[in-house]
């Protein structure tokens, strides 16, 4: 496929590396010179320095022929131009990040008119993801597959866990439809074998049937009062969307920021949440404001150091639950160390969603693991493909590659080595590194 870039960002960036993996014939647009020869000196692609909302610019000869245009500049309005025009100039599919609050609510209508495809709002879908964080009933991270059918379950093993810590994987006494997949420790994720230890503080990602990942997520049920109070350290447009959707849900939400300006405006756009103007970091403000009672704090400000530093303090403060925002991939294993109950990452999510618009057909979904160590995909394998009719232990997956669990007629199986892979059948995948573009590959009919 043969993609356009607008914005060589660190979005457009990590966008153009995994598609130039992939195999894509990739063009990035941008104004700053600088930016794209650096892009030019580390990735095989073709760099244009220009307005990606000219017509002229993505009438050009290297542009032409285009399947996809995707526009992730800092600005919104270059971004829905940009889609527009490409429409006007014959790319078929655009992709438009925009952030702001206003333009995001009328696009909900309108993006069809615009000809935008799929409108992506980071900081809107990183504040979705913070409630869901915040109001799960158990201490996990859940994601549906097949339809519902199969869940993919993070749990976090602490020393009270009695019948787990300090046993062998192989020791286990587990129900069949039941696959231990992976296992993060120390900010590195591992494919367990029967013989690993499974220690405090581990990461356990299970594969399974949705009723067997319940029973399983409910041995590690904690017990939860009702949200009530809510600190947001940072009133940018997270802070924001959060604070609109746990009001509406009837919590009690303080938000603090220091910019005078941000604080009035967030006053008038939000009536039922009590703004202070103020330093999150100051200790004596957050004693003063009932960090002791809170039941979840949120640093959402644009530092990361800062965001996780004060998550951690407000926890040995007495905050119940905390969540930090962190933009650097880097720094993702620190939330484990640190003892951060969650961490958020909207570049990450933006990502997430472009791949999957960009993959579409047999991927069917993908959830990108918050350090980008593993992906979890759901793929269609195809008449004629390397799987199709294959004896999984025989399918030559790349290393680092499970297949947790496999969708046929209805009916839900979680495979062992002798189990065959059929044309139409809908794997549950769990990969190390970036293998998505490799096992979808081997989905696809004449694929490697």
């Amino acid at each position: 496929m043969k993609i356009t870039i607008i914005g060589a960002g660190k979005v457009g960036l990590e966008i153009t590396r995994r598609l130039t993996e992939e195999g894509h014939d990739v063009v990035v647009v941008d104004r700053d010179e600088h930016k794209l020869t650096q892009l030019s000196e580390h990735l095989d692609v073709l760099t244009l320095r220009g307005s990606g909302s000219s017509a002229l610019l993505l009438s050009h000869a290297a542009i032409a022929g285009s399947d996809l245009l995707v526009a992730v500049t800092s600005s919104d309005e270059i971004n829905m131009i940009a889609c527009m025009t490409a429409k006007r100039v014959g790319i078929p599919k655009t992709i438009a990040r925009v952030r702001d609050p206003e333009y995001a609510h009328e696009l909900i209508i309108s993006k069809e008119d615009l000809g935008i495809d799929l409108v992506i709002n980071p900081e809107y879908a990183a504040a979705l993801e913070i409630v869901r964080l915040l109001t799960l009933a158990l201490p996990v991270h859940l994601e549906p597959f097949a339809n519902g059918k199969v869940q993919l379950l993070e749990v976090t093993l602490e020393d009270s866990h009695a019948g787990w810590v300090n046993r062998k994987v192989k020791d286990l006494v587990l129900p069949d439809d039941l696959l231990l997949v992976g296992i993060s420790r120390g900010g590195e994720i591992i494919i367990p074998s029967g013989k690993d230890l499974l220690l405090p503080g581990d990461h356990l990602y299970w594969l399974g049937k949705a009723g067997s990942i319940e029973k399983l997520g409910g041995k590690f049920k904690r017990k939860q009062r009702r949200l009530q109070n809510i600190i947001i350290m940072g009133g940018g447009r997270i802070a924001y969307y959060l604070a609109d959707h746990l009001s509406d849900r009837g919590m009690r939400v303080k938000i603090i920021e220091q910019n005078p300006q941000r604080c009035e405006e967030l006053a008038e756009k939000l009536p039922n949440v009590l703004v202070l103007r103020g330093d999150g970091t100051d200790v004596d403000l957050l004693k003063r404001e009932g960090i002791r009672e809170t039941d979840g704090f949120i640093a959402v400000t644009g530092i990361d150091e800062e965001n996780l530093l004060i998550a951690l303090l407000a926890k040995q403060l007495g905050a119940k639950r905390v969540i930090a925002k962190v933009s650097r991939p880097s720094y993702a294993p620190l939330v484990e160390k640190l003892g951060v109950d969650a961490a958020i990452s909207p570049r990450l999510i933006t990502i997430g969603e472009i791949l999957r618009f960009i993959r579409g057909g047999r991927l069917l979904s993908l959830v990108l693991l918050l350090n980008e160590q593993a992906e979890v995909m759901e793929l269609i394998v195809q008449a004629g493909s390397r799987l199709a009719n294959k004896m999984l232990a025989r399918a030559g997956l790349p290393r680092g590659v499970i297949v947790g669990a496999i969708s046929r007629d209805n009916r839900i199986i979680i495979p062992r080595g002798q189990e065959m892979i059929l044309p139409e059948d809908r794997l549950v995948v769990f990969a190390l590194g970036h293998n998505v573009h490799l096992v979808e590959a081997m989905c696809a009919a004449g694929g490697i």
